[in-house]
């Protein structure tokens, strides 16, 4: 069963005069009621009616009501029931002499929801809540209209610290009994606007001061808002009277505390929307409107009151005071979604603009926009958009892209142009504008325009970065190359495989390269990406370059260049083997977190595993590296080549780390078994494995096989195995050349720390194993 409201209209009458503090009249009410033969029985009315003998301090009077109606009557469990009710709230017997009472009436009578009412509260006296819980649900469950119990409970979980279903609990008490709990702004504003319609204006007041008077008891003070609904409210009920000179003065006060409201900086934005409503509906309309714009002037002023403010305003057809109202709060903020499409649509109004019509063209353009569609179907709306209303700076905007793709360079800064002088405030649009003028216009121009925005922690993370590209291009244009790269630096860690931005980056370090190359270091590529213009790319030219390049050790330069390339390899494992060879000349720290940020997108794949894998080597992080190799491996789709690759990187890490070297041996001999056969590594990897498990005669095999090979791990390796053979001088003899030889990344340095060991300590190789 499911609560319903009182079916009892007479007590909801008494209660509203109970909440207006007319004791005596709502007592005759429920006298009346008591003896009539409907309700006489109802205990529902009878704790009523206890209730207000408490407050009239009539208990011992109804004390003696009730034992008289029992003489007459002795079998009445409803007199029973309120008897010990009336005792219990008089205090004329103990807790648990009425506990006793009411369970020997339960044993008597059964299941009654009054009787498990009394228990509960019994029990909650002596504080022992779990019974009391069980009783005031005993009662519910019986009678889900029996409200007290849903009372009982909320306060039970209340002391039980469950505040959520404490709640429940009290807002079906609430509903269900509205009049017999005070605090509740609906209820006292609904309550006295009821007396006012009965011309009983001494009630209507009551109805308000109940509400003030309540904050005060409970939380010993009363907030503005309220103090500023009573007033008006009071005003409105002395007007009604007829004391014009008493409402007048409500009104100034109500004034008064309107004007601490709007001066007071801490207050919240739902107390200024609450003080706002109130003074609308008491006429206080330019007070309201004050309200109104300090929320929409808020740094935090939230979409969804933003809504309700437009939607108000424009549903009540004061679409001249929107757009007012809009108008100010875009100066404060234009670029608050919010506020940009109440002033859009209140400007679509005045203009007599067809509202649904237009919203939902703008909605099907932004869906064209975003994703690749046919440009002559896009030209089309926007171009009815225009027709419709010019000045909407979004379409604007969206017309001048879509020329500039077009090339129609001339159309597009039409557009543009428009777009800027309707939305010039905001900084959105300005850092669009400025990006066209700079790639088409006058960067000095474009530098003055970017001057407008104010650098501030409204800026959102997006368009710091569009500014910091800005100032970039400006630099680049001037010539000052390092500067440009200063700011690019700023928008390669937040997006280092942005096109634009690599471009860029390569076009300055080109420029910086220009008297330090004895070729020219601009290719035909490059300035076709340059102007936008993937059109027959050179990716061969674009290549050779860079291999040179790399010859004259521009390493940044041929990283960056590399790193561009990548992006259009479709994948290509010597574009990502070039990549990942520039970045351990370059930078291995700054290659890993770009690499990272290619996790899960369009570039992810076991391949970039390979290269986090590889770089960490780089770095000598050996077991950062063997994780990426173990992510790699476990990747189901994983192809031949690319599991010969991981287990090849994943056996050389073991082995330098000394950990699983059998495994270390099995793993290098499936990277030959998949393919790695026209590679060396495999076999110095291998022989080096064998080494380490002192398996000599097999490691020397695999390393004749790299004869002639004057990599530094060969060597090394190979002047292991005479060591290792006991052949010291031997040894010392194949490694002395590396010591001589210029330390170009950790790996080698490592070799030589290992051969400064065996040739200065004499240490024979298997005691160091």
């Amino acid at each position: 069963m499911t609560p319903t409201h009182s079916s009892n209209p007479q007590l909801d009458e008494a209660n509203k005069y109970i909440f207006v503090k007319a004791y005596e009249r709502a007592e005759r009410m429920i006298e009346d009621l008591v003896n009539s033969d409907a309700y006489r029985h109802d205990l529902l009315l009878h704790l009523r009616r206890v209730e207000l003998a408490t407050k009239l301090d009539t208990l011992a009077h109804l004390r003696k009501v009730y034992e008289e109606a029992l003489e007459k009557d002795a079998e009445s469990v409803t007199y029973r029931i309120a008897l010990i009710f009336v005792e219990q709230h008089g205090e004329f017997i103990e807790n648990k002499e009425a506990m006793i009472r009411l369970q020997a009436l339960l044993r008597t009578v059964g299941p009654h929801p009054a009787i498990y009412y009394g228990i509960g509260f019994c029990m909650e006296i002596e504080n022992n809540l779990e019974r009391s819980r069980f009783n005031y649900e005993q009662c519910v469950n019986l009678d889900p209209n029996w409200y007290p119990g849903y009372f009982g409970l909320s306060q039970i979980c209340y002391q039980a610290n469950d505040d959520k279903k404490g709640d429940q609990y009290f807002f079906l008490f609430e509903d269900m009994a509205p009049y017999n709990v005070y605090g509740n702004f609906e209820t006292h504003r609904r309550l006295s606007n009821e007396f006012i319609d009965r011309n009983d204006f001494d009630s209507a007041e009551m109805a308000i001061q109940t509400l003030s008077e309540w904050w005060m008891e409970n939380k010993g003070m009363c907030p503005p808002e309220i103090q500023l609904f009573e007033r008006l409210a009071t005003a409105k009920v002395a007007e009604l009277r007829g004391d014009q000179t008493l409402a007048e003065q409500r009104r100034s006060q109500a004034r008064l505390v309107a004007h601490r409201i709007l001066d007071d900086q801490m207050l919240s934005e739902g107390v200024l929307y609450f003080s706002a409503k109130v003074l609308e509906e008491f006429g206080e309309f330019n007070l309201s409107l004050d309200m109104y714009r300090k929320i929409l002037k808020a740094e935090a002023a939230s979409p969804e009151v933003i809504q309700k403010i437009g939607g108000q305003f424009l549903s009540m057809g004061e679409v001249a005071l929107a757009h007012e109202l809009f108008t100010e709060a875009y100066k404060a903020h234009p670029d608050q979604p919010e506020i940009r499409f109440c002033l859009l649509v209140s400007k679509l109004r005045l203009s007599k603009v067809n509202v649904e019509d237009y919203l939902i063209n703008k909605e099907r353009l932004k869906k064209l926009v975003d994703s690749p569609s046919d440009k002559v179907e896009l030209l089309s709306l926007l171009h009815s958009l225009v027709a419709k209303f010019p000045e909407d700076p979004d379409v604007q905007g969206h017309m001048g892209e879509v020329y500039l793709r077009l090339g129609n360079k001339d159309k597009a800064a039409k557009h543009f142009n428009r777009m800027y002088e309707l939305d010039s405030q905001s900084r959105i649009t300005t850092l669009k504008y400025a990006a066209f003028i700079m790639q088409f216009g006058d960067p000095d121009q474009a530098k003055k325009i970017l001057t407008n925005i104010d650098r501030n922690d409204k800026m959102s993370e997006e368009e710091l970065c569009e500014l910091h590209w800005l100032h970039a291009n400006y630099e680049f244009r001037k010539g000052q190359f390092q500067n440009s790269l200063d700011q690019l630096h700023q928008v390669l860690q937040r997006d280092p495989w942005n096109i634009a931005y690599l471009v860029l980056q390569v076009r300055n370090l080109s420029e910086l390269a220009h008297g330090k190359v004895e070729f020219e270091v601009a290719d035909a590529t490059l300035k076709k990406l340059a102007e936008s213009d993937e059109s027959e790319l050179n990716w061969q030219e674009y290549d050779a370059k860079t291999r040179a390049l790399a010859g004259t050790r521009q390493i940044a330069l041929v990283y960056a260049r590399e790193k561009l390339r990548f992006l259009y390899g479709d994948g290509q494992d010597l574009v990502l083997m070039r990549l990942v060879q520039a970045a351990s000349a370059f930078d291995a720290r700054q290659a890993i977190y770009d690499l990272l940020k290619l996790l899960n997108t369009n570039f992810d794949s076991p391949e970039i595993y390979w290269s986090l894998g590889v770089l960490f080597k780089d770095l000598w992080q050996l077991e950062t590296a063997s994780m990426w190799f173990d992510q790699m491996l476990m990747i189901p789709s994983l192809k031949d080549k690319q599991r010969a690759k991981a287990y090849l990187e994943q056996a050389d890490c073991y082995i330098w780390r000394g950990t699983q070297l059998e495994k270390a041996v099995e793993y290098a001999k499936l990277a030959l078994d998949l393919g790695l056969t026209h590679d060396k590594r495999p076999l110095r990897v291998l022989a080096h494995g064998l080494l380490k498990l002192g398996k000599v005669r097999q490691a020397e095999v695999y390393l004749e096989d790299n004869e002639g090979d004057r990599d530094p791990e060969v060597i090394y390796l190979r002047g292991l195995v005479k060591y290792r053979n006991g052949a010291y001088q031997q040894a010392n003899e194949v490694w002395k050349p590396l010591l001589t030889h210029r330390i170009e990344n950790l790996r080698f340095h490592n070799i030589k720390q290992e051969i400064m060991r065996y040739y200065f300590d004499k240490e024979p190789y298997r005691g160091i194993n």
